[in-house]
């Protein structure tokens, strides 16, 4: 069977498995979502991409993350389209963009002093998959598209496409959750209740001043129920 390179084998588990997405450099929020959910070593914790910009704390999100992995714990986190902006960014340093760039998303910390991306943040970012597949789940950034070819291999949509249609057919029945697109609360919960095949989880965490907005989601996937962690992060 040939294997899609843009995505990876997840192992079997013993304990929960937990969705978050777009974290956005809200790295007090992430970590209050975690504790609430009380994540152990037995659990599988899959990240929906954006970690970085807009938020405070970019590298704290990144250190986190990477602290959690080389604690033991089960985390797949996949790239979001920050993760892919701040690649190609990096492919042409130094210039003004880049120094614009850094400046505007608030990541000095993940730049030498030459601008470019410190090693351990590069391999993160490079090692990225762009979806994962479950027994009943697809999990991605942004979507599929699947008008194309091969949606599965196509990249630019999978962490950038919006107001995409389901294809039961191609999907294999099962449940497509994603971030990228800010959905009301109110939205996602009833999406939830009813079952839906494209789940959206992002409620826009940075946008904590927004009515039915600024919120940290977390999906579990056994019971389908939903946990939230309001932004504590200092905006």
């Amino acid at each position: 069977m040939q294997i899609n390179p843009y995505t990876i084998n997840i192992p079997q588990y013993k304990g929960k498995r937990y969705v978050i997405s777009d974290i956005h450099g809200c790295s007090k929020t992430l970590k209050a979502l975690i504790e609430k959910i009380s994540l152990t070593k037995d659990d599988q914790l899959f990240l929906l991409g954006d970690y970085i910009d807009r938020g405070p704390d970019s590298m704290g999100v990144i250190d986190y993350l990477l602290e959690l992995q080389q604690e033991e714990y089960n985390v797949f986190p996949i790239r979001g389209n920050h993760e892919e902006e701040l690649l190609f960014i990096n492919k042409y340093k130094p210039n003004s963009l880049v120094v614009k760039y850094i400046q505007k998303e608030k990541i000095f910390n993940f730049f030498s002093s030459s601008q470019e991306l410190k090693r351990n943040y590069f391999e993160f970012f490079h090692s990225l998959p762009y979806f994962i597949e479950l027994d009943n789940y697809f999990l991605v950034h942004a979507g599929f598209n699947f008008n194309s070819v091969k949606p599965f291999e196509d990249i630019h949509e999978m962490i950038d496409i919006r107001n995409w249609k389901y294809n039961p057919l191609i999907a294999n029945n099962k449940t497509i959750i994603h971030g990228h697109d800010p959905h009301e609360l109110n939205e996602i919960e009833k999406r939830i209740k009813m079952n839906d095949k494209i789940i959206p989880l992002d409620n826009g965490c940075v946008f904590d001043s927004v009515l039915d907005m600024g919120n940290l989601l977390c999906l579990e996937l056994e019971t389908f129920s939903l946990i939230c962690q309001k932004n504590i992060d200092d905006m």
